[in-house]
């Protein structure tokens, strides 16, 4: 049974509109293109996050490091983070790049267009559109919050060479608006948006395979723990998704759905990400259509 804490949802909610406002003020300045406007609030959240004080308000508040720091700058030497299982420490700057594996995909098949499920406020496929993607391309990118999908929508409509498109979409009851062209090879995939729903339901991989005549889909999400124990980051993983309700039936639904005949699993990686958090690394799945 497809499930997601309601206090989870109402986070990102909060957090997704705390974004876009921070976005808008360089939206609403002018001057500034989709990338540059995401360059801004990426550097914000690098040095800072987002915290409930208890108010139910969510602030900025300087991130804490157990690094040495610059002289000339206050940013940490290094960060903890954590690879095929280990924790490791590594250079700050260090970090696994999916968007990156999405372009090479996309240069190596001719598709019509790619999807994300699950965007936030589209960065992904604002990367991927600037850094190889192409302008013959169509971006699709489906998400939960409603802030998410107005900011993404306002990004797209200052980049007129890139043909975006933005829905709703709850992975909790996957379905796509008929209306929606996808065109008959589509690329779609997924970066840790699946690890805050506790269990996504059956007929999840089923329904979007069914979006076109050829589906390939590409998940980055941290479901390590489910397939296997790496090390003492699987275990420390494991226990801060239990406790947190997050993620758990994610390999399990995979697997039933290829032996189920409704797809073809072509490839996994088990915590393959030096991340950003040493509690969440990323593990890669690939599948297509039959």
């Amino acid at each position: 049974m497809a499930y997601q804490e309601k206090k989870w949802q109402n986070f990102y909610e909060r957090a997704w509109a705390v974004r876009a406002e921070f976005m808008s003020e360089f939206l609403n300045g002018g001057g500034y293109n989709a990338l540059q406007i995401i360059g801004e609030l990426e550097k914000m959240e690098r040095l800072n996050r987002l915290v409930d004080n208890g108010d139910g308000k969510l602030k900025w508040e300087k991130a804490t490091s157990p690094s040495q720091k610059f002289n000339f700058a206050d940013i940490p030497h290094n960060k903890i983070t954590s690879l095929n299982g280990l924790n490791i420490l590594v250079p700050f700057y260090t970090n696994t790049s999916i968007v990156d594996m999405i372009i090479d995909a996309l240069a190596l098949e001719q598709y019509d267009s790619v999807i994300e499920l699950g965007c936030g406020y589209g960065q992904n496929l604002f990367k991927i559109f600037y850094n190889g993607g192409g302008v013959n391309l169509k971006y699709f990118g489906g998400e939960f919050t409603k802030s998410g999908v107005e900011m993404a929508r306002k990004l797209a409509n200052i980049e007129p060479n890139m043909k975006a498109e933005f829905f709703h979409f709850n992975h909790l009851k996957p379905k796509f608006d008929k209306k929606l062209d996808f065109g008959k090879k589509v690329l779609v995939f997924t970066c840790h948006t699946i690890e805050q729903v506790k269990e996504i339901p059956d007929n999840w991989f089923k329904i979007v395979s069914s979006i076109a005549p050829f589906v390939r889909c590409i998940h980055a999400e941290p479901f390590g723990f489910q397939v296997g124990n790496l090390g003492e980051a699987t275990k420390n993983h494991k226990e801060y998704f239990l406790k947190a309700g997050w993620n758990l039936n994610f390999a399990k639904t995979l697997k039933m759905a290829g032996q189920n005949g409704d797809i073809i699993i072509e490839d996994a990686l088990l915590e393959y990400s030096c991340g950003t958090d040493p509690f969440n690394p990323t593990s890669i799945a690939v599948w297509r259509t039959v």
